[in-house]
Formats: structure tokens, sequence, C-alpha cells
């Protein structure tokens, strides 16, 4: 039999981190006027735009036309080529990743971690060593990617556009303030007083759920967890919705108690007003993510 033809990866899209040095602000003043606690962040800008060169470059060498756009403005333009790529490449860490999962429809998805010593990168399968190596083994069908569950979430019946990858956090504007909120999961109902509640897929159960004392799932798990953090416990009174899974059948309600809430989807960067009185319905996405993973990360310590 001839040899197998290169997988098609054209039209590509590569997600682009800008480093805080580009950024400006006092920061990078600090970091180009030699301070020692921002030197990091040099060498970091440094080692990105190389890995950045290094992907573009091996992208054309193969004949995989693309286009780059940064992570900081995803615009209607960039979220609609995302979507309609059959390959996209996050050149960043694992926000920049997550930022981009959320446009990412039935194309792939693979992250590069631009800077390992400076980026934290658990999603990121490649880095600049790698990164060429990678791309062949996927042009050539060695390398597959791995339906990752992710998370819908509707708010008052609107279905928000962004399935989540990570995790969501319901919590009051205020980092000092208590989040107040109603769960509902099957029968069982329950309001809380915290510092907020996580509610997180098989991908993030490793993240900050785990640092809050949820349980790591693996990858494929269609299961998801939700869990209060620093749940203020009345004296007299038990507590069933402190933490739990949710099967994948399943809906969490939650409701707002607070006339600043908020919902952060994967991070800091796509968040939603949670006023008082509404309600997120948050189940299992329709669709997964297919993402250049390797689940042996899920059972093992985050790095």
């Amino acid at each position: 039999m001839p040899p197998a033809l290169p997988l098609d990866l054209s039209p590509c899209v590569v997600v682009v981190k800008t480093p805080v040095l580009a950024r400006g602000g006092e920061t990078a003043r600090l970091a180009q006027a030699g301070q020692t606690s921002a030197r990091q962040l040099a060498a970091a800008a440094q080692t990105h735009e190389q890995t950045l060169a290094a992907v573009v470059g091996a992208l054309a060498e193969r004949g995989i036309a693309c286009r780059q756009v940064q992570v900081e403005a995803l615009g209607a333009p960039a979220r609609r080529a995302i979507a309609a790529a059959r390959l996209v490449v996050s050149v960043g860490g694992d926000g920049t990743l997550l930022t981009a999962s959320h446009w990412v429809r039935d194309g792939l998805l693979l992250g590069v971690n631009s800077a390992p010593l400076d980026s934290v990168g658990f999603f990121s399968l490649a880095t600049l060593g790698t990164f060429a190596a990678v791309l062949d083994r996927i042009r050539q069908g060695e390398m597959r990617p791995v339906a990752v569950p992710r998370l819908a979430v509707a708010v008052d019946g609107q279905q928000l556009p962004e399935p989540v990858l990570n995790d969501i956090l319901v919590v009051h504007q205020h980092p000092a303030a208590t989040s107040r909120y109603r769960l509902q999961l099957a029968a069982r109902e329950e309001e809380h007083r915290s510092s907020g509640l996580w509610i997180a897929g098989a991908a993030g159960s490793t993240a900050g759920i785990a640092s809050a004392g949820g349980r790591r799932l693996p990858l494929l798990s269609r299961r998801f967890q939700f869990r209060a953090r620093e749940l203020y416990r009345a004296p007299g009174r038990t507590y069933g919705l402190a933490s739990g899974f949710v099967a994948p059948e399943e809906a969490l309600l939650v409701e707002s108690r607070m006339e600043n809430g908020w919902l952060f989807l994967d991070g800091a960067r796509t968040s939603y007003r949670f006023p008082f009185g509404a309600k997120a319905e948050v189940r299992l996405a329709p669709a997964p993510l297919r993402l250049f993973a390797d689940p042996a990360r899920w059972t093992g310590p985050r790095r």
C-alpha cells in the first residue's frame, strides 16, 4: 500500500500570548531597568519570541496556512477563524490555551509552552525544542487528540458561548467580601456563605479545586465536581452540598445571593456579572474538545 498522505491541517490559527514585558506599564519599566525581581520577565519574553518564530517557521515549512491572533484581543473575526480552523496552536501558557479553547469547535488544539521556566503549561504538549517533531507526528497520524469533556453554562436560560475546559468560579467581585449563593442538585438545595464556589470538569480537577481539597479525576471522566471555598458553617447546621460530584446526565444549579456576584470561566479573562437572583445552570457540554494531551499528567501531581 502507498504511504498515507499527511493530514491536512490548513487552515491553522496560532493564538499568541503577549509577554508581560511587551504590555508596557510599571512591571515592564522595572524589567527594562534591570531590577532583579523583574529580570526573569526579559528572559521569558526572549524565549517566547524564539518559540513563536519556531512554531510559525515549522508550519510554513510544511505548507500549513496559518494566521496569528493575540489572545488578549480575540474579536469576532479571530473567534470565527478559530472556530473554522482545522488546527489551533496556542503559544503561551495554560491561560492562553484555555482562552483559545473557548472558540475551538470541530478543530484540533495543540498547546505550546513558550517559556517553561516562567509559565505554567500543564495542558501544553510541546515546547520550543519539541514542536516540529510533535507536529510531524500529528500530520502522519501517529499522535491523536483526546476528546476532553467540557462544561456548558447557561445564565437565566441564555447559553454562554464559551464551553469551559478547566473550571468556573462563582464569587463576589471583592475578594474580601462573602460570596452568597444557593445550590441545587437534583432534589437537594442549600444556601452557602463562603469565599466562593469552584465548579470543575475533569481537566480542571488538578487546578484550583484541588488546592481547595477537591479530588483529581481521570482526564476523560464525564463527571464534574463542585466545592465551596472556606464555607462558613453555622453552629448546629449540617451541609450536604459543601462539595460533591455531578453525573453526566445531571445539572448543577446556582442562584446568586450577591448584588455584585461574578462568574469567572477558565480564569480571569472571561467573566460575566452574576447579580442577585440570577440563576446559572452548569452541565456537561454536548461536544468535547479535541486536545493533544497526555492523560497520564492527570494521575500525578500538577506542576
